[in-house]
């Protein structure tokens, strides 16, 4: 997987991730594992940028009012998802410190650092103002502005489809080549030159060209929105062992702890345990417990260890076949930032591809089924309300920052949920349908308890409001991002520890 910059992600976590094994064979490439896996280039048609956000239309809109409105409406109450995106960082992201430490507390993403805002204007002698004095008796005003980069990809952040790729192509056939599009300014402007991760490194000057993202960056989704039904999946609340109240996920430097990764079967374990059911089209959410890690500062942390899920062949089929159209966490990476595929998580005739990768979900989620990814999002609140009333559907909104050709926007995620148990329909989740997907045509086949069929057509239109059932809603899916840290993470494999 190859994406976005974090040069230095293996440094500034401090230390090597890989096993012996790991170290010796390297990681494998991404494109064998994932060729024989499902796609979605050309389902909106072959110029489509947007991805499987198609997929949530006025049903899965209504879906969403529904899982709180269905409920007592005076029990809704609503939570945000983001984390500072002006935060201190942690240590060893911005100081050199020693890993692990989260003494400052903010999961700032690795190498792109903490931005910093300043006032401009306010009611000091000492700021200067933007604007000429008020009139006597008028509106007098306080301004401020980013004194130092903003890394639109550094907190709580949407990926674009176009953040991550690799053989060559990003989501939908686009080539590679069109990440380093150049856009031209008729008038220059103040800014910084030769940007990378290094503090002190950057240039003053003009910029009158910036260069970015020609195809799927992140104003796709910012034009759209995102708003649908959303089910909150506490895996750390119900296998964690770790933190003060047991319910994070330990973690995993080697990529080797099965008690830190997260498989297809650890989620259908969580949904069944949490009593809540996966339908298609939904907009799913992952709580490992690492958002609370980082606020601890006793707590040990890993940049590239933290736990996330795995790679099963089982778990992309999912995603595919339930058209799940976005996914979010609170880690920095869905996935495990290096796992071991092991024969058991491959198809038939496919033992041979077995190995250690790096985010190879990436390839398959943002590349190849467009499906977006939420990152370092802080679900402490959201989990510990579900916790209490046993509610873990809600009505999920959000829009990343539109900043055309970006490859991410920071996004701060607004859930509405009820609060309360009780129903006026029967059941938590609405009543009795059961839901076949036929992912080679795009129809979805949807049985009524009277017995007649209907279909629903991948329009964004239908689909969102029906039930998977049995099996098949395995509510496996996640995705991650941490694309950033793929080509730090692969180094650390092949060359072993840093000296």
């Amino acid at each position: 997987m190859t994406g976005c910059g974090a040069t230095l992600a293996f440094a500034i976590a401090g230390g090597g991730i890989g096993t012996a094994v790991a170290q010796e064979e390297g990681p494998q490439p991404i494109g064998p594992l994932l060729d024989d896996m499902p796609d979605n280039w050309g389902r909106w048609g072959d110029d489509d940028e947007l991805g499987a956000i198609n997929y949530l239309g006025g049903s899965q809109i209504a879906a969403g009012m529904e899982a709180v409105t269905s409920y007592d409406p005076e029990s809704a109450t609503r939570i945000t998802l983001q984390d500072p995106i002006t935060g201190y960082g942690i240590d060893s992201l911005v100081s050199g410190a020693e890993n692990p430490t989260t003494d400052t507390g903010d999961p700032m993403f690795p190498g792109r650092f903490p931005a910093r805002r300043t006032n401009w204007a306010d009611a000091s002698d000492e700021t200067g103002s933007l604007a000429t004095a008020p009139e006597e008796g008028g509106m007098a005003f306080a301004d401020d502005a980013f004194a130092a980069p903003l890394y639109i990809q550094g907190a709580t952040h949407a990926d674009a489809l176009g953040h991550g790729w690799y053989d060559g192509q990003l989501y939908n056939g686009f080539d590679a080549s069109t990440t380093h599009t150049a856009r031209e300014f008729e008038e220059e402007v103040s800014g910084i030159n030769n940007i990378n991760a290094l503090p002190g490194d950057t240039e003053l000057g003009n910029v009158g060209t910036t260069y970015g993202l020609g195809r799927a960056d992140i104003s796709q989704a910012a034009d759209a929105g995102v708003v649908g039904r959303g089910v909150l999946l506490d895996v750390g609340r119900h296998m964690g062992t770790e933190g003060p109240d047991g319910n994070w996920l330990p973690l995993d430097p080697a990529g080797t702890n099965e008690d830190a990764s997260i498989t297809l079967q650890d989620l259908q374990d969580t949904a069944e345990a949490q009593g809540v059911e996966i339908r298609e089209r939904d907009i799913v959410l992952i709580r490992t417990g690492a958002i609370e890690r980082t606020k601890d500062p006793d707590a040990e942390w890993h940049a590239l260890g933290e736990p996330g899920l795995t790679y099963s062949d089982d778990l992309v089929q999912w995603a595919h076949d339930m058209q799940i159209p976005y996914m979010g966490a609170d880690n920095l990476a869905l996935e495990q930032i290096t796992h071991q595929v092991t024969e058991d998580d491959l198809g038939d005739g496919r033992a041979d591809l077995a190995g250690t990768y790096v985010l190879p979900l990436h390839g398959a989620f943002l590349r190849d089924l467009g499906l977006t990814i939420n990152e370092v999002m802080n679900l402490s609140e959201l989990g510990a309300q579900c916790a209490e009333d046993g509610i873990y559907e809600f009505l999920f909104s959000a829009a990343p920052l539109h900043a055309e050709m970006a490859t991410g926007g920071p996004i701060n995620p607004v859930v509405v949920k009820a609060t309360e148990g009780g129903t006026d329909n029967g059941g938590m989740n609405g009543g009795g349908t059961e839901t076949t997907t036929e992912p080679d045509d795009g129809e979805t086949t949807t049985e009524a308890d009277d017995g007649e069929e209907t279909t629903d057509m991948d329009t964004g239109t239908g689909g969102g409001t029906t039930q998977a059932s049995g099996d098949g809603f395995g509510i496996a899916t996640a995705a991650a991002g941490l694309a950033g840290l793929a080509g730090a993470a692969g180094r650390a494999l092949r060359d072993g520890p840093a000296e």
